[in-house]
């Protein structure tokens, strides 16, 4: 697997960019901002990411299965006793297969499984956890998580 590196720069009150070095860039800001739209929430890009990393790997592992139409729908749920977390995220892949056709649903019902089971970094870390480091400006360790 490779590492990843992002910036993340203010452009202003809760208005920040993120990018990536090969150049690619996304707006991050409050939803209720009306000033900073259009952009993404961080639990957005969540989202997005799980969504994202779900259909690059379902396009190995289900590639025998015509899979040009599919759709990935990937939602959060919250209660007041998930203490500021996520409580639950559902993926769900949408799909019209041809009637009658048990052998591209199975492949497809394989590819997705795997996809979680395995090969996607982005669910199998919200689903395990992930060591978090963060640093303040003089590089002393602020908070260790994970």
């Amino acid at each position: 697997m490779a590492d990843y590196r992002i910036e993340t720069v203010r452009n202003g009150e809760r208005d920040w960019t993120a990018r990536n070095d090969r150049g690619a860039q996304v707006r991050i800001a409050a939803a209720d901002d009306p000033d900073a739209q259009p952009s993404f929430t961080p639990v957005e890009l969540l989202l997005a990411a799980l969504g994202g990393c779900g259909g690059l790997v379902v396009d190995r592992t289900a590639r025998t299965v015509d899979h040009d139409g599919l759709r990935i729908v990937v939602e959060s749920a919250s209660r007041p006793e998930d203490d500021g977390r996520v409580g639950v995220l559902r993926v769900s892949y949408e799909l019209e297969l041809p009637e009658g056709d048990t052998g591209a649903a199975a492949a497809l019902e394989r590819g997705i499984r795997l996809t979680h089971e395995k090969y996607c970094t982005v669910s199998r870390t919200v689903e395990h956890g992930a060591r978090v480091e963060v640093k303040g400006p003089d590089a002393t360790v602020l908070f260790l998580g994970g």
